[in-house]
């Protein structure tokens, strides 16, 4: 299109009506043409970046919902909420804007300097090896400090959410145990950390300025010599203005790639935090991969046998432990705070691998069975239950079956939670939350969920601790409803909780006892 306009200028120069009229019309056209392509290869490579981006979300959030739970509570959950959301929307930034600049700079740089060099190869050459030595010094440059800049201002904005995110649900204990002006020195000393990271960043990003200088002093020298060359009948007026226009083009294109290298640079930074996210959770769950061919029995014996298990630091909680639970056994997990028995639970349920040892499910190793599978066979209920926002029904339908409604009506009968549900504004049509209901009746909708999964074991970890006597009752007989000859393994405090059972394992010694008194039992 420049070249369009240096034609023109030398067709009015030389007083032929028919060529102008031509020429500007050529003008035209490739001005419209030259924006619809814009516009369509802005559109496509937009929707190529969202398509990736889309699949990239999907793949870090099944890689970050399939780590093990040993890896999650090792990490801060804002710190990963921070690389999961803010990372990818600084990703879906960068493909929706600076993506599509980046390509149509680097493409018209290209363009217009092949251009130039058809013209006059002697001046582009001159131009070039006045403008770019210089230029790419003060890119490179840029970039050798860009790279740690960036990667730190990732790390503190991770921080400071990591640290904001967090202090919303304890806002109440925060207040009550008068610790709010230490959680806010602890803030201010992340949000410092971000602060200092975004200085850096903006210092970093003024050494750019400096091919301002570059690009003024080449466009001086080349008007110059452009004067000369016109004057001396080497070049015609419209090759010069050529010259000149494409040149500061030439400029603003490279000035353009530049930034948006700097872009892409910090786009590359967040890309390798969120694969290396993806990568951790690979190596932490590798356990189990690809091996999800093994069949599993409806019912079966859970069998430890020398297991052992410890937290970072912390020596070991559970030391050569070996137990053997039979299809439909009542057991009862005891012991003191820190005695391991929440630990227990979550090694039995395959949620934390062993150290040492193994847990077997009728006959096979848990750990090299698909996760999908053993959550069929074996679930959890932890002490405090997480709800979605959504409706009890739809809350209770979270479970790896899938139920319809009628089936979730009929558990809820089942279960003898038919008057509990009716109680509600809405019944299983009511708008439900953590915040709304209780902590028992989150218990019952846990409860709920599991008979909902039909699982051969039934791990219930303090499942009534904390909870006025009368839905504790409710809790009981829904999970009596629930038993039958399923394996029920409850981790309980309470005296009349522990009645309920046959055996009871004391941690953290590991002695088994029968409830009814007798001997012990050497696990």
């Amino acid at each position: 299109m420049t070249a369009s306009i240096g034609q023109v200028i030398d067709a009015a120069g030389g007083g032929d009506r028919t060529t102008l009229i031509r020429r500007i019309l050529l003008l035209l056209l490739l001005v419209a043409g030259s924006g619809i392509l814009a516009w369509l290869s802005r559109y496509w490579l937009v929707r190529t970046g969202e398509h990736l981006l889309a699949a990239l979300r999907e793949r870090a959030t099944a890689a970050v919902g399939a780590a093990p739970l040993r890896f999650l509570e090792a990490h801060r959950g804002g710190e990963l909420l921070r690389r999961l959301t803010g990372e990818i929307n600084g990703l879906a930034s960068f493909a929706a804007g600076t993506l599509p600049d980046l390509v149509t700079a680097a493409t018209v740089l290209l363009l217009t300097v092949v251009m130039l060099a058809l013209y006059s190869w002697p001046l582009t050459v001159l131009l070039l090896l006045a403008f770019l030595p210089p230029a790419l010094l003060t890119v490179r440059a840029f970039h050798h400090r860009a790279g740690p800049v960036y990667a730190e201002v990732a790390a503190a904005e991770a921080a400071v959410a990591a640290g904001f995110a967090e202090s919303l649900p304890a806002q109440e204990q925060l207040r009550t145990s008068g610790s709010v002006p230490r959680w806010l020195e602890r803030f201010a000393r992340d949000n410092e950390r971000l602060l200092k990271a975004q200085s850096a960043e903006v210092r970093t990003e003024l050494r750019l300025n400096r091919l301002a200088l570059i690009q003024a002093g080449c466009v001086a020298g080349l008007l110059v010599l452009s004067a000369v060359l016109v004057g001396r009948g080497a070049l015609s007026i419209g090759a010069a203005v050529v010259f000149v226009l494409a040149t500061r083009d030439v400029f603003h294109r490279f000035e353009d790639l530049a930034g948006a290298i700097g872009d892409a640079r910090e786009a590359q930074v967040r890309l390798a935090r969120l694969l290396d996210l993806i990568r951790a959770t690979r190596q932490h769950g590798a356990t189990g991969d690809g091996r999800a061919a093994t069949a599993l029995p409806p019912r079966g014996e859970l069998r430890l046998r020398e297991v052992g298990f410890g937290y970072q630091d912390d020596g070991r909680v559970v030391d050569g432990l070996t137990l053997t639970v039979p299809a439909g056994e009542r057991l009862v997990v005891a012991g003191g705070t820190g005695s391991g028995k929440s630990t227990l639970g979550k090694l039995l349920a395959g949620l934390y691998a062993p150290d040492a040892g193994a847990v077997r499910f009728a006959g096979h190793d848990i750990a090299l069975v698909d996760p999908a599978l053993l959550r069929s066979r074996i679930v959890l209920v932890p002490q405090e239950v997480h709800l979605v926002d959504g409706t009890l029904a739809e809350n209770l339908a979270m479970s790896a079956n899938r139920p319809d409604r009628a089936t979730v009506a009929r558990t809820v009968e089942m279960l003898g939670l038919t008057d509990w549900v009716d109680s509600l504004p809405y019944g299983l049509d009511t708008e439900i939350g953590t915040r709304t209901l209780s902590a028992g009746e989150r218990q019952l909708v846990a409860v709920a969920r599991a008979a909902l999964t039909d699982p051969a074991v039934l791990i219930l970890d303090e499942a009534t601790a904390g909870v006025d006597r009368v839905t504790a009752a409710r809790i009981e007989e829904a999970l009596a409803a629930l038993a039958e000859d399923r394996t029920l393994i409850v981790i309980a405090h309470r005296a009349d909780t522990i009645a309920r059972g046959r055996r009871l394992l004391t941690m953290p010694d590991g002695r088994l006892t029968d409830i009814a008194g007798e001997t012990a039992v050497r696990p």
